[in-house]
């Protein structure tokens, strides 16, 4: 049987595609500024790229930096962290997205000192106009591994 496009059925039509028109239309523009990422709500940024960051776990404290001249995805910025304890080995140092996945990128450190440990490091550019990147660091002290995260923001 076939249903012929009738006046009401034509205005039911139209009333729905205005709904969603609107809807599409307030997701797009809505201010970027105003809405809050609810990924980045829950993680607490120290801001190593403009201060020291401390962290502590059991008798084990880390001192975080991050220096560049202008912190921007696809440049290299140097990464250094200290330890209280001088014999704190860095197993491994890398940096991973927070907001968004985008994989794991090496961030190499050097032991500069006995309880100073530095690198250089690069982040990609994301889709998004600010990025929570994670700096992650396995450290061993004492026969025991421990890991720190450092977190910090990338904006283009």
């Amino acid at each position: 049987m076939r249903d012929r496009l009738t006046g009401p059925k034509l205005g039911q039509i139209v009333v729905v595609l205005v709904i969603l028109t609107g809807a599409f239309v307030y997701k797009t523009y809505k201010d970027p500024e105003n809405s809050n990422n609810s990924d980045n709500a829950n993680v607490e940024l120290c801001d190593i790229s403009h201060e020291k960051c401390t962290l502590k776990q059991g008798d084990l404290s880390a001192i975080g930096q991050l220096s560049a001249e202008k912190l921007q995805p696809e440049s290299a910025f140097t990464l250094s962290v200290s330890f209280s304890d001088p014999d704190t080995k860095v197993l491994k140092s890398r940096l991973e997205g927070q907001s968004m996945y985008m994989g794991t990128l090496p961030a190499l450190l050097k032991q500069t000192a006995p309880d100073q440990w530095q690198g250089q490091a690069m982040v990609g550019a994301c889709s998004e106009r600010q990025m929570v990147w994670a700096w992650v660091l396995d450290v061993e002290q004492g026969g025991e591994t421990q890991q720190f995260t450092f977190f910090f923001e990338v904006r283009r």
